[in-house]
């Protein structure tokens, strides 16, 4: 299936994107284990300090652990500081399935965050009684990857832009193992709704078509159709697929790029149910080209009828 091996300085948000990709991965159906590496040093580490040494023994203890589940179809997510390229080599060997992920985040802002005080503690001097040792980042070393698959900058983004960037990456990376010869098991997913469109901007009547097929239970694919630049489509494709996903961060709903399309085809019988809601008037007179109109000429009418999560999308054209 899939290994994700995290690394990162403590406090970066290892755990909590862990966490948050998981819920995310199973009510797509999805079998997902997260390996929190302080959790597994009370536990299957207990024996083991922070020297080098047993740092380098702790990660492979947990790869071990964690490509045992790879072999039954689980996706495994690693999140420990796995500080050693060593480690952190040593797993990816074990076969393309193993993807390394930085959680990178400025250490002067970690000092400052700091929420269970260890920064504190280790910056105390030698010989005091609450200074901790060995500690990563500060009185230990840290190897940063130079070439991770993936780099989510949690001093700059969301816990929730990067909890939806994690997830995505692993949905693409399962797509591209599913796409390629390697044998790779039956994920068990549940079929996706798909919606196809322009989404010049994203606003709220997108939302309540998407949302009857979330409140089924049924987990959603948004395709953005990737227009040239005009009038009808000022917004670049990026930048709707970042409206999307910071709409529906943490919710199982996916979000890709299709290219231009002229029609959408498909022969008969094949399975596909074709569904069209009718919302109630006041949602279905929400159009993009009146919320263009309103932007253009510096009316705020427009701010109802978009998520207040992304009206510093819709200004930063």
């Amino acid at each position: 299936m899939l290994l994700i091996q995290m690394t990162g300085l403590s406090g970066a948000g290892k755990t909590t994107l862990a966490l948050a990709a998981q819920q995310s991965l199973t009510t797509l159906g999805y079998q997902v284990e997260v390996i929190d590496g302080d959790e597994y040093r009370r536990s299957l580490c207990g024996d083991l300090g922070f020297s080098r040494e047993d740092r380098i023994e702790n990660i492979a203890r947990l790869g071990f652990v964690g490509l045992t589940l790879v072999r039954h179809g689980v996706i495994v997510i690693l999140a420990a500081i796995n500080p050693y390229k060593v480690s952190r080599e040593t797993l990816c060997l074990k076969g393309s399935f193993v993807k390394t992920v930085h959680v990178s985040c400025p250490l002067e802002i970690l000092k400052n965050r700091d929420v269970k005080g260890l920064y504190k503690r280790a910056l105390l001097p030698r010989g005091h009684p609450e200074r901790l040792d060995y500690f990563t980042g500060i009185s230990d070393p840290y190897e940063a990857p130079i070439h991770p698959d993936l780099t989510l900058n949690t001093g700059k983004e969301t816990p929730d832009e990067s909890a939806q960037r994690l997830t995505t990456f692993i949905l693409d990376a399962l797509a591209q193992a599913a796409a390629s010869s390697e044998d790779v098991p039956a994920t068990g997913t549940r079929p996706r709704a798909l919606f196809v469109g322009r989404w010049q901007p994203f606003h709220r009547g997108h939302k309540w078509l998407i949302d009857q097929k979330l409140k089924q239970g049924i987990p959603v694919l948004v395709a953005v159709r990737d227009m040239p630049p005009s009038a009808l489509n000022p917004y670049p494709t990026k930048q709707i697929v970042n409206m999307i996903r910071r709409v529906y961060a943490g919710q199982p709903v996916d979000v890709m790029v299709i290219p231009d399309i002229e029609s959408i085809n498909y022969g008969r019988d094949v399975g596909y149910e074709v569904n069209c809601f009718t919302p109630p008037d006041d949602i279905g007179a929400i159009t993009g080209t009146n919320i263009r109109k309103h932007i253009r000429t510096r009316s705020d009418k427009w701010k109802k009828q978009v998520e207040c999560s992304i009206h510093g999308e819709i200004l930063a054209l």
